[in-house]
């Protein structure tokens, strides 16, 4: 009988668990397998040059589905992560060396790191799931919680506590929020408020939001008057574009295919030809065009 392909390719096992950003961070093992593409490195890079050039700290990363976002904020978390083994590992799967720009934005040392708030989203307010957030940090005191709990305020205390390099705030599935906010009539002043703060305080307070569609998507049910009230708060964030190329999909998939020598003589030389074509007239992302930096400003 013929052989067949299931017996000759199996998935390798670290492509086939998705990332838990809040369950996920702070384990070593976490980033085994991830790839730090170019559409990746353009992302980080954008975001560290705001960072160390200008007093930007509110994002949004915006892509689709299955885009490596979630895996891409882990390895961000962990690279500011106070604990070396975490910092290290981080370093490692981006390929930083000293100078970096994005070590230089997210520099940390063993036991005097960021604060960092790994969430992800839910249909809930946002405010009382950063509250939850900062009460299980370690060796915190929980707060008495009210409906009057300065939540962004204990944010721009942490960052500027002497001695803290920074507090990175990321919110994966940001969009359950938002929906939640809109379903619900929900003030979304919060998120303004927020931005505001992170760009206005002393310390280092950087906040990632991320995104599977444009902002202003979560608002198209509601009255134009709520959708302008959106855009308003929208125009507090920069926007990131994180997408991977056709490249680089095609380099993915064949990182998570592990496949048995199989010997097909008659189809060598047709593949030889189309390798051939291939290399000469597209990039690969071991050899990509260099890109520009560049953002795209929220409307």
């Amino acid at each position: 009988m013929p052989k067949l392909l299931s017996g000759v390719v199996q998935l390798r096992s670290q492509f086939l668990r998705s990332v838990r950003l809040d369950a996920d961070y702070g384990r070593t093992d976490a980033l085994d397998g991830f790839v730090f593409q170019p559409s990746a490195r353009l992302a980080i890079e954008t975001l560290a040059r705001h960072v160390n050039e200008t007093q930007q700290r509110s994002f949004t990363w915006t892509g689709p589905y299955g885009g490596g976002k979630s895996s891409l904020a882990l390895a961000l978390c962990s690279l500011v992560s106070p604990d070396k083994r975490i910092h290290e590992a981080a370093i490692n799967v981006l390929g930083l060396r000293r100078g970096d720009p994005i070590l230089r934005a997210f520099s940390s040392a063993p036991g005097d790191g960021w604060v960092v708030l790994p969430i992800v989203g839910k249909r809930a307010h946002i405010n009382h799931e950063i509250s939850i957030a900062i009460d299980r940090l370690p060796h915190r005191r929980a707060a008495q919680r009210s409906g009057n709990r300065d939540v962004i305020g204990e944010l721009v205390a942490m960052a500027e506590k002497p001695g803290r390099r920074g507090v990175l705030l990321v919110i994966d599935e940001l969009g359950k929020f938002l929906e939640w906010s809109s379903q619900t009539n929900g003030d979304i002043y919060f998120y303004q408020q927020l931005a505001e703060a992170a760009c206005r305080t002393r310390g280092k307070l950087v906040v990632v939001g991320i995104l599977h569609q444009a902002f202003e998507q979560y608002a198209m049910r509601l009255g134009r008057e709520a959708r302008d009230e959106w855009s308003k708060v929208q125009g507090r964030f920069i926007d990131i574009s994180l997408a991977a190329g056709a490249d680089e999909v095609i380099d993915l998939i064949g990182r998570a295919m592990d496949s048995q020598a199989l010997p097909h003589p008659e189809t060598r030389h047709l593949s030889k030809v189309i390798a051939k074509s291939i290399g000469e007239r597209r990039p690969t992302p071991s050899n990509p065009p260099k890109p520009t930096w560049s953002t795209t400003p929220s409307i």
